[in-house]
């Protein structure tokens, strides 16, 4: 009876995440045409055309002159571009994109992206248990609005963690290592898994070389070798820097230059907290696998390395709700609370919020969280008030911090953040973007309640941590057998 109560709840959260969607994607086909709005995938498409003129996709030109041709391509002042900051691999997949018209290409990649997030909604409902119904809810404003209607590429990341986990639990070692290669089109988010399952699955390391061979050989393939490693040597720390100030950053270099720390600290600061946590989630990962079950080899490391670093965005905390479900799924009573929090905090998406209060986006991010969370309620636990009414609580506190900072304060209370009056002067345009950010107040001028609604997302993470490290220490332990799992299976408790 419970079984078939979350069932009905899980199809009721479908249809409503489902209406949702599509009404707001209607208003946005309405206005422009085309199902994604932003300047993202304007970004992505032209750095497409750059490649196959033969151009350097991350210089100003022609990149900037593309982006402002296309109908509704950018909304930017006209110096300034939006630059597309992706590996040249992920690149080549836009060159063959950019064959296509503008509008036939977006509607594509908004299908390839909207399609992904059901396939991660039901990879992960496979894979914990966990109604596919709730997980919907978690992504419908974390990664369905928030990603894949700006065309933004974390559904694609959050996704190949998944089937990562997935194949792993199938024991297909060269699946996994297939996936975790891919889940590198988003570099610092895909890194650790990749590391993850290069140390702990020796029989993937040979898969794991080959399909990073091949990565290396289309980046050469795609721009000059010059060009290749300049991305790691230059494009990435510009980019990096040229987000310091922008609001939707997550990363502890923003937080730092909050502070009032120079730049250069805090991207040094930044990258040394990237090197820490991708060790401790490897450190972890290894014994939470023993406690859990093996998708911890997955799901973990990504998770614990969006804690700090020099460049997360809000949406690639998407790429820690697998590990959240599972801890839901699949952890003692602590260790469940600790993955609802993390749902909560993801599913409310609260410091997007805070930029643009509106009562029927505070509303809607309400029910995502409460849906998430109760439809995760197991299944024995169903008819437990407290729990249900706990994973309530979680979410409206995520959606009334950003509300009430804003009341506490005007917005603008922060550290000053200094101001440019014209564009770059070079021909990189992450510089050029970064010139941008900081000459428009909409994202330079620091936000009392955006910055408060962060701190449930880093309270859940640091959560996730917390699990992590207590199960290294054999003080925490699993609770449920995995839900999906032909293997014969032994529990290594001690």
């Amino acid at each position: 009876m419970a079984g078939k109560a979350l069932s009905v709840l899980s199809a009721i959260l479908w249809i409503g995440c489902i209406f949702v969607f599509t009404e707001q994607v209607a208003g946005v086909v309405h206005k422009t045409g085309v199902p994604i709005s932003g300047n993202d995938f304007p970004a992505f498409y032209c750095a497409g055309v750059t490649l196959d003129q033969h151009a350097d996709p991350y210089a100003l030109e022609p990149l900037r002159s593309c982006e402002h041709a296309l109908p509704n391509g950018s909304d930017l002042p006209a110096q300034y571009v939006t630059p597309a900051p992706l590996p040249p691999y992920v690149l080549d997949i836009f060159a063959l994109i950019a064959q296509l018209p503008y509008r036939i290409a977006a509607w594509l990649w908004f299908t390839t992206l909207a399609g992904a997030c059901v396939w991660l909604a039901l990879t992960i409902a496979r894979v914990t248990g966990i109604p596919s119904g709730a997980i919907a809810a978690a992504l419908l404003l974390s990664t369905a609005l928030g990603s894949a209607g700006v065309g933004q590429i974390p559904p694609l990341a959050a996704l190949f963690i998944a089937l990562c986990g997935a194949a792993l639990l199938r024991g297909d070692d060269a699946l996994a290592a297939l996936f975790a290669a891919a889940s590198t089109i988003e570099p610092h988010v895909g890194l650790p898994l990749a590391l993850s399952i290069f140390f702990f699955r020796p029989a993937a390391r040979g898969w794991l070389l080959g399909f990073g061979a091949a990565a290396a050989g289309l980046s050469i393939l795609a721009v000059t070798p010059h060009v290749a490693l300049s991305y790691v040597t230059a494009v990435l720390p510009e980019h990096a820097r040229a987000e310091l100030v922008a609001g939707d950053q997550f990363s502890l270099s923003h937080a730092l230059v909050r502070a009032g720390v120079s730049e250069r600290v805090a991207l040094l600061g930044g990258t040394l907290s990237y090197i820490v946590f991708v060790g401790l989630g490897l450190l972890t990962a290894s014994a939470a696998a023993r406690r859990l079950d093996v998708t911890a080899l997955a799901y973990l490391p990504p998770a614990i390395a969006l804690f700090a670093g020099t460049f997360v965005h809000e949406i690639q905390l998407a790429a820690a709700l697998p590990a959240a479900f599972l801890l839901v799924a699949r952890g003692t009573t602590p260790a469940t609370w600790c993955g609802r929090l993390l749902v909560a905090a993801i599913a409310t998406v609260p410091f997007t919020l805070a930029m643009e209060h509106r009562p029927i986006l505070d509303a809607l991010a309400l029910l995502c969280g409460t849906g998430a969370l109760v439809a995760a309620v197991p299944i024995g636990d169903i008819a437990d008030f407290t729990t249900v009414l706990g994973g309530f609580v979680l979410a409206a506190c995520c959606v009334a911090l950003p509300l009430a900072a804003q009341h506490v304060a005007p917005p603008a209370t922060l550290t000053h953040v200094a101001v440019a009056t014209t564009p770059a002067r070079g021909d990189d345009a992450s510089e050029n973007w970064g010139e941008y950010l900081r000459s428009d107040p909409r994202y330079a001028a620091p936000r009392l309640d955006a910055e408060a609604a962060k701190l449930p997302a880093w309270l859940g993470l640091a959560a996730l941590i917390a699990v992590a490290v207590g199960m290294s220490l054999a003080r925490l332990g699993p609770r449920t057998q995995p839900a999906w799992d032909p293997r014969p299976r032994i529990h290594l408790t001690s």
